[in-house]
C-alpha cells in the first residue's frame, strides 16, 4: 500500500500544494524539468536544499524510478528506500545537477584551503 504524503505537509517550513504536493526550499528548476517531462506533480514531498541539490519523496518505487528518469541526464539521480517515522515504507530520487561536461556539481564545500595556505575543511571534515 502506498505511503500517504500528506503526513510531509503542516510543517512550519513547509508549503502544501493542490494534489498532496509538498514542497520545502529551493524547488527551481527541478520542479519545472519534472513539470516539462510530464512528471505528474502529485502525492510527493520535494525538497530543495539549494539549486543544484535535493530529494523527492514518493509513496512508491516506481513513481522513484519516474521521477530519476524524468530528471535525467540533466541530473545524477539515486533511488532508495527510506522509512517514515510511522513505519510506512517511502522512497526516495536523491538529485545533483550535472556540469555541460557530465560531471557532479558539488553543492558542499568538500576542501577548502586558505590564502595563508593552511587548509581547514578536508574531505568534507573541519581540520584542527
Amino acid at each position: 500500500m502506498p505511503a500517504d504524503m500528506s503526513v510531509f505537509g503542516g510543517g512550519r517550513w513547509v508549503r502544501t500544494q493542490p494534489g498532496n504536493l509538498h514542497t520545502h526550499g529551493s524547488i527551481e528548476p527541478v520542479m519545472s524539468i519534472l513539470d516539462i517531462q510530464g512528471f505528474p506533480l502529485h502525492d510527493m514531498f520535494l525538497i530543495g536544499h539549494n539549486d543544484d541539490c535535493g530529494t523527492i519523496v514518493l509513496p512508491t518505487e516506481s513513481r522513484a524510478e519516474n521521477a530519476a528518469a524524468a530528471l535525467g541526464p540533466a541530473y545524477e539521480t539515486r533511488v532508495h528506500l527510506m522509512r517514515h517515522h510511522s513505519g510506512q515504507e517511502v522512497w526516495a530520487t536523491d538529485y545533483t545537477r550535472r556540469a555541460p561536461d557530465g560531471t557532479t556539481l558539488s553543492a558542499f564545500i568538500t576542501n577548502l584551503t586558505l590564502q595563508d595556505g593552511r587548509q581547514v575543511i578536508k574531505d568534507g571534515r573541519w581540520v584542527r
